[in-house]
């Protein structure tokens, strides 16, 4: 019995090793990041397990009344002045934003809604506030939408029209890379949203113990994949569940 618990343990560890790591803490080196003060717009937030993917009227009918918040991905589509829904570039599925708020509104949905901006740009960034402006007033969304975009300095407008912001950062593993490299990219993201307004940070779930060590006043936003059946899942959701430092994580 211990033997076959051990080996359940050990393929469970192999399997969410990423989620293991995380568990225990990393030491980060000492340094000085020179990074701007986040933005002070607010989201209406009830509780930080928030729903992945809301990409269809489908996702959408699965949404809790009790929801605090759900993600959509979207592309802004500029010839028709809509957000396109979906999350894989040049797939789009027919569905829009304003369909999704439209099915948000019939359904008495009180939930804040994440947007992953996919292709924010410098030709598309003011027509896109625009019609997101039109959407909220319609839609009675006051605090209640997030953009988030890899574009840092395109959301300063976003954020001075009262939209929450967040900062999506590149992808890297702090728990595969070195000292000095861990400070490469410190100073690489501190360096990114020292002009830009920003009220969070983002980025993937092995990512956020790294972003609140050297940005401890910025919100963190992170996403996670859990597994029912997983000893190690289980206590990392948990871990998410307990720590302050995460403002929302997204869930399948």
């Amino acid at each position: 019995m211990v033997f076959i618990i051990g080996l359940y343990l050990l393929v469970d560890v192999l399997q969410h090793k990423g989620q293991a790591r995380v568990l225990f803490p990393l030491q980060y080196p000492v340094f000085k990041i020179n990074a701007a003060e986040p933005g002070n717009n607010t989201l209406i937030n009830k509780d930080k397990l928030w729903v992945k993917a809301v990409n269809t009227v489908n996702r959408m009918n699965l949404v809790n009344k009790n929801s605090s918040g759900f993600e959509c991905d979207v592309y802004f589509n500029m010839p028709q002045n809509e957000f396109e829904v979906h999350h894989d570039p040049g797939k789009a599925t027919g569905t829009v934003l304003h369909d999704l708020l439209k099915h948000y509104q019939q359904q008495n949905l009180t939930a804040s809604v994440w947007l992953d901006f996919k292709n924010l740009n410098n030709s598309n960034a003011l027509a896109a506030l625009n019609r997101l402006l039109q959407l909220r007033k319609e839609y009675n969304l006051k605090d209640k939408i997030l953009v988030e975009s890899s574009q840092a300095n395109l959301l300063t407008a976003f954020a001075d029209s009262g939209f929450f912001t967040s900062y999506y950062t590149p992808t890297f593993n702090p728990y595969k890379i070195n000292e000095a490299e861990k400070k490469i990219w410190a100073d690489s993201i501190a360096s990114v949203i020292k002009y830009s307004k920003v009220d969070a940070l983002s980025g993937y779930y092995f990512q956020y113990p790294y972003l609140h060590h050297y940005f401890p006043n910025y919100k963190i936003l992170t996403w996670v994949d859990t597994d029912k059946y997983s000893l190690v899942s289980w206590l990392f959701k948990n871990k998410i569940a307990a720590d302050k430092a995460i403002f929302i994580s997204l869930n399948p």
